[in-house]
């Protein structure tokens, strides 16, 4: 085992307690007009890099339960950020698409992420880098090895 797995392991609670708290009090709020979930977050985010996409590909694509990503939808749908829409040929399809808002919150997001990834990968050697990427890679094969998260109840 490693030398510093104790402390990999209470940084790694101290992160999630981070994201935790922040996920209830809304991230990047200096950034953002709107409190947003980390859920909400991810789906701008995932909409925003397709423009339009099927809520089946969302549902695929976060490996969340439809009911949960329903309500998110419903709620960034309220705030005037994503229309949805049903298919052109086949109504029984449902696609979402950002508006003119959500857009620029998309982009706001994503100005956001960038200065928190060069925050933390300014000081850090190119190796350093592919020792973070190779961790972080490690922990999501984990999680999806463990809990079969491409095999749950998604598709």
């Amino acid at each position: 085992m490693a030398n510093y797995t104790r402390e990999i392991s209470h940084m790694m609670d101290r992160m999630l307690i981070k994201i935790m708290s922040q996920d209830k009090k809304g991230f990047y709020p200096s950034k953002l007009i709107h409190r947003l979930s980390l859920l909400d977050i991810l789906l701008i985010k995932t909409v925003g890099e397709s423009s339009i996409i099927q809520i089946n590909a969302v549902v695929k694509t976060l490996e969340l339960d439809r009911n949960l990503i329903n309500i998110s939808i419903k709620k960034l749908g309220r705030m005037k950020l994503v229309e949805k829409r049903q298919g052109e040929q086949d109504k029984r399809e449902k696609w979402i698409e950002l508006t003119e808002s959500g857009a620029h919150i998309y982009q706001a997001i994503l100005s956001a992420q960038l200065s928190e990834m060069e925050f933390v990968l300014n000081d850090i050697t190119i190796n350093e880098e592919k020792t973070v990427l190779k961790f972080l890679s490690k922990i999501v094969q984990y999680h999806t090895d463990k809990y079969d998260l491409n095999k749950s109840s998604i598709d």
